[in-house]
């Protein structure tokens, strides 16, 4: 492998290590200064670490080159959103000479249900949003071992999203271009080089069971053999891959930025003394919320002689995630879908769009008209988070259904720092789970 195009050289990596070479240095000057008498004993405890950190980055840049080196030849390529677990459990069995019990591992995770938590992650880029319910009829049919199904909706998808999302032409055309600035899917050594080997011409028909998605193989009916669980946990881990990509296209990473010039050493030193101030600051935050952490008890409660606790906001404390619960309640019932899009957790969209979530949100809700609600159940998970149950009433398509809804909340505080339940001016966020609860069936 030319290690000079290494994914362990890509730039966020490159930084990590820079930076920790640059702490390592500053670690040694501070040892040698406490020889002298000058001593910081928080700055020494700080940096004692950077040894065990400078290890950790090494391993972490690593992985994905040492994992596209065993499996990329056989269908398996590194991504941003990999189990890291996974990862090095599978080139730990490879190095070690036991490649097809490394497989099967990588096989086992990508037909079960671990991969449910991708999917929602789908819905946040239209052209896989647009296709999620073939998504989840792909998921279905995977954990049901209906592979015969699943693979060629899977193919499609992969296809279809890839075209949409570069303009050009599908996943399986050469002149596609799968690589992006600083990524690990898009690598050079990762989609380009799987896509390749699915894109093998099959020119003969034949039964014999393939372990690879021969994209031409099974969409032209030549390679019948492909309704396995090889090829449908190569093409699910393809999809997640090109997830990751997306992300990198939508970032802005096809063309990569200008070069940071070289700081001088009053710059770097400038630098270093504004990371020890921010590191003070940060070490006295901390402290200060493991107090709160440790005084924290949660609250659970439930129905009081089968009567449900009253809906109307008035009844709450300001800041509290059952305040918020009823908020969400009341701007269902007046249908202001643009004020429940604000209530939900966005924080991990980087380009959000609060018109396109409250049409998502409106198409969910509009035609569930709410006439009554009330809360069940309130149950303090963490610090930061609670569950709120509320009973919700309403009429879809003529019918009434009465439902339980677990609304999932997480407590922000200033600077959209993650707070404490009980701090002043905590608000509440929803966690977006409204999706599968409210489904009809």
């Amino acid at each position: 492998m030319d290690h000079s195009n290494s994914i362990e050289n890509n730039p966020t990596y490159s930084k990590f290590r820079k930076d920790v070479e640059g702490a390592e240095a500053i670690r040694k000057i501070v040892k040698l200064l406490s020889y002298f008498g000058i001593n910081n004993k928080e700055l020494n405890e700080a940096l004692s670490e950077i040894p065990d950190l400078k290890k950790q980055i090494i391993d972490l840049s690593t992985c994905p080159d040492r994992f596209n080196k065993h499996f990329s030849k056989l269908g398996w390529i590194a991504h941003e959103s990999m189990n890291s677990d996974l990862m090095e459990n599978a080139i730990s069995l490879a190095d070690s000479g036991n490649i097809d019990n490394a497989e099967q591992i990588l096989v086992d995770y990508y037909i079960s249900t671990e991969i449910k938590w991708y999917l929602m992650r789908f819905k946040s880029i239209p052209e896989f949003s647009k296709r999620y319910e073939l998504i989840e009829f792909a998921y279905h049919d995977t954990i049901n071992k209906n592979y015969y199904s699943s693979v060629p909706l899977l193919l499609m998808i992969i296809d279809g999203a890839v075209n949409d999302i570069d303009k050009n032409k599908g996943f399986f055309t050469n002149t596609t271009d799968l690589t992006a600035w600083d990524s690990i899917a898009a690598h050079s050594s990762g989609l380009s080089v799987i896509r390749d080997i699915f894109n093998i011409g099959r020119n003969k028909t034949t039964t014999e069971k393939i372990t690879l998605p021969y994209r031409n193989g099974i969409l032209h009916g030549r390679d019948l053999g492909y309704a396995n669980e090889f090829v449908v946990a190569k093409c699910w881990a393809t999809l997640i891959a090109i997830k990751d990509w997306a992300d990198a296209v939508k970032q802005g990473k096809k063309i990569p930025p200008e070069p940071e010039r070289n700081k001088t050493f009053k710059e770097s030193f400038r630098e270093f003394r504004l990371s020890l101030a921010n590191y003070a600051e940060s070490h006295k935050r901390i402290e200060e919320t493991s107090a709160k952490v440790d005084k924290w008890k949660p609250r659970q409660i439930v129905l009081v002689r089968d009567v449900p606790i009253t809906g109307i906001i008035s009844d709450y404390g300001a800041f509290t995630p059952e305040s918020e619960a009823i908020q969400f309640a009341l701007y269902w019932k007046m249908k202001n879908y643009g004020n429940i899009a604000k209530q939900i957790d966005n924080s991990y969209k980087k380009d959000l769009n609060i018109n396109k979530e409250a049409k998502r949100i409106r198409g969910l809700l509009e035609n569930k008209n709410l006439s009554d609600y009330s809360i069940l159940k309130i149950e303090d998970k963490t610090p930061a988070i609670s569950e709120i149950t509320l009973s919700v009433l309403f009429e879809y398509l003529g019918e009434k259904y009465e439902k339980p809804l677990i609304l999932r909340l997480i407590c922000y505080g200033e600077g959209d720092q993650i707070a404490i339940n009980g701090d002043i001016n905590c608000k509440w966020k929803l966690i977006d789970n409204l999706y599968f609860q409210l489904d009809i069936y």
